[in-house]
């Protein structure tokens, strides 16, 4: 089990760089459980050239091929596959040379390239890394099964290169974009979360915006063993939207990430604060969670309950409006994932509240309790 805190925002191709390098395959050098799908595909087809290729950084790299050389590397800007690996479809292209995209490239101008159909290869969590590749030096018709072919061979390079994934490996590359904890004038912020090494479905952002506003999420992915790059996901969604006023933020946030969560069959649970510094006022927009609340100075629990629906459902009739709230000195705004619910000792989100409230030392024994296949996340607002 790790500790980590937040993580920065990845755009797809960072992301994608991001998972190739957790893979922990490339430079590894021929593989026979790749080198047989592509020598298989080669079978299938009866072309001259097959490619297992991954697309990172600015090139495509061919980690398995049939009738190529293993292991080179080639800028994405002249390749088929940096086009394919945009799509969730098959691309196929039966003369290269009527194709206005790649006719002057020097797959097809230099070496002589005239057919080619690529599927692309995605990961658990729906992110793109690569794709099987079949090339002719004629122009060849590829029908309805024949692409049914190519995306039934993409879906087993798939399965062998997610058996590839070491998920600490994953979880260390997307973690190690964290930030430093964020400091407010006036304020002391904790936050602590425990990540199983399968990988967790927790969502953890804190940063301050351009106006000195802190904001802070917290919530849960629930999408099997895709949660923990969903989540990941999820962070970047929100931590865009920083300097976005905040209802508007939600409905762009709801309106970004629904389909995707929608089609994973996976539902994410949020709450969102916003925190002025200056004023001690906090707007709590929760997002089917339900874990938030107000600890005071002298002891009462204010628990900041909410109806609505989390990400990924149908968002109608969900109250998604700001639940205002104001913190003085002394008083603590506790906002929890799921998982903390289920740490020792913990009898309830008024208890788990009051826990937390104790400071530092008390949330990070929380999250130390945690058994090694529990994911939690404590993140608490003391107003000085």
């Amino acid at each position: 089990m790790t500790q980590s805190s937040t993580a920065l925002p990845l755009d797809p191709a960072a992301r994608r760089t991001a998972v190739v390098e957790a893979l922990g395959v490339l430079g590894s050098g021929p593989e026979e459980r790749f080198d047989r799908i592509t020598r298989m595909t080669q079978e299938a087809f009866g072309v001259p050239l097959t490619f297992l290729n991954l697309v990172h950084h600015d090139v495509v790299t061919t980690q398995s091929t049939f009738g190529w050389q293993q292991g080179s590397s080639v800028p994405a800007s002249e390749q088929f596959c940096a086009t394919t690996v945009l799509t969730p479809e098959p691309m196929v292209i039966p003369d290269t040379t009527l194709d206005v995209r790649f006719a002057t490239t020097a797959a097809v101008a230099e070496h002589g390239i005239r057919f080619y159909a690529g599927a692309p290869l995605s990961m658990l969590d729906g992110t793109r890394v690569g794709t099987l590749c079949i090339m002719d030096a004629q122009p060849r018709e590829f029908g309805a099964e024949d692409v049914a072919l190519l995306r039934d061979l993409a879906r087993w390079a798939e399965r062998e290169l997610g058996h590839a994934i070491d998920r600490r490996r994953v979880r260390r590359v997307l973690e190690g974009l964290a930030p430093a904890p964020v400091e407010v004038p006036g304020h002391t912020v904790t936050t602590a979360s425990a990540q199983p090494d399968g990988g967790g479905g927790d969502v953890v952002d804190q940063r301050v915006a351009a106006d000195g506003a802190l904001h802070l999420t917290v919530g849960t992915v629930a999408a099997g063993r895709a949660s923990a790059l969903l989540a990941s996901a999820v962070r970047g969604a929100v931590a865009a939207r920083t300097d976005v006023p905040l209802e508007r933020a939600v409905a762009g946030l709801e309106a970004q990430l629904a389909p995707d969560l929608s089609l994973a069959g996976a539902v994410a649970t949020l709450v969102h604060a916003r925190v002025d510094p200056r004023t001690g006022h906090v707007d709590v927009v929760d997002l089917g969670h339900g874990l938030a609340a107000v600890v005071r100075a002298d002891g009462p629990v204010e628990e900041l309950r909410s109806a609505s629906l989390p990400v990924g459902l149908r968002p109608q009739g969900s109250d998604r409006t700001p639940v205002p709230v104001d913190l003085g000195s002394g008083d603590v705004l506790v906002l929890a994932s799921d998982g903390a619910l289920a740490l020792p000792g913990v009898d309830g989100p008024t208890d788990l509240a009051r826990t937390a409230a104790g400071g530092d030392e008390a949330v990070r024994a929380l999250i130390d309790a945690a058994a090694p296949t529990l994911a939690a996340t404590v993140t608490t607002v003391c107003r000085d």
